[in-house]
């Protein structure tokens, strides 16, 4: 019974140690993405994180960047009923839900993408077949290009199908208003599609 106590003891001390590696090595993550992004947007007092041959001890990060938790002075650690250090539960999703725009960027994108990539290809054959040379596919590069290409024009296309839902639910909504005020206007159809009192505008 002594050895199953000691051993018990042993396994949740080398637990909290792990538990408290784990605890300073995000901490040290955390900062080092803190800083790195101030250092990205230019602010010449995170400008040694541009340096990626410098390594940062933990104590270097509390100082260069500084967190409101580092006011905090803990005088005892909470501990669950096995003695291992109490970890607040997860709330809502790991991973969560991305928004309607980001799934229809992310969809729009795909789309172009392809056809672009479609195109490319086939210009790329038809080239390799007019010099003679072995059609080996599409360089990296170039698919680097052709993602960039497709973002920019999926970000306009989903930018106008927005602009064009939101005129026709205004534009339904000021159908109906004049129509409740009983002013003559024409279909809603028409009114949608084409606006004005008379869908001429």
């Amino acid at each position: 019974m002594a050895e199953e106590t000691m051993d018990r003891d042993v396994a949740v001390r080398l637990i909290v140690e792990n538990q408290l590696k784990d605890y300073d090595r995000n901490d040290h993550a955390e900062r080092m993405k803190i800083g790195r992004r101030k250092a990205a947007n230019g602010d010449l007092n995170f400008i040694l994180f541009n340096n990626p041959s410098i390594i940062f001890t933990l104590d270097e990060l509390k100082v260069l960047v500084p967190l409101d938790r580092d006011r905090l002075h803990y005088i005892k650690l909470a501990k669950n009923m096995h003695g291992l250090l109490s970890i607040p539960k997860q709330k809502g999703r790991r991973n969560h839900h991305m928004s309607q725009h980001h799934q229809a960027l992310k969809s729009e994108s795909l789309r172009v993408f392809r056809n672009l990539l479609e195109t490319h290809v086939a210009k790329f054959i038809a080239t390799t077949a007019d010099t003679g040379v072995e059609y080996s596919g599409i360089p990296d590069d170039v698919i680097s290009v052709i993602g960039k290409q497709a973002a920019r024009i999926a970000i306009r296309n989903v930018n106008e199908a927005l602009f064009r839902k939101r005129t026709k639910a205004r534009r339904r909504q000021e159908h109906s208003r004049k129509v409740n005020a009983g002013l003559t206007v024409t279909s809603q159809k028409r009114y949608i599609n084409r606006g004005g009192p008379y869908g001429n505008s």
